[in-house]
C-alpha cells in the first residue's frame, strides 16, 4: 500500500465473481479481445496465433491516443 499511495493508485476490493463493479477493467478487456478477434480473422489467421495477435492489439491499444 505504500507503493501504491507513493504512485497516487488506489486499492479497492471487489466482490467475487462480479465484473459489474469493475467496469473500466472490463472494457479493457473487451478491447483486447475485439482486437484480438478482428486482427485474426482480417489476417486469415488460425487460432494458435491467438498470442501474438494480443501482444499486437496491446501493443496498439496502448498507442492510442487518450484523454488524461
Amino acid at each position: 500500500r505504500t507503493l501504491l499511495a507513493r504512485h497516487d493508485a488506489h486499492f479497492r476490493l471487489s466482490c467475487p465473481y462480479t465484473s459489474q463493479q469493475n467496469g473500466k477493467a472490463e472494457r479493457a478487456l473487451r478491447a483486447l479481445k475485439d482486437g484480438v478477434h478482428a486482427l485474426l480473422f482480417h489476417a486469415s489467421m488460425p487460432p494458435r496465433f491467438w498470442a501474438k495477435a494480443l501482444s499486437t492489439s496491446t501493443y496498439l491499444l496502448n498507442r492510442r491516443p487518450c484523454q488524461s
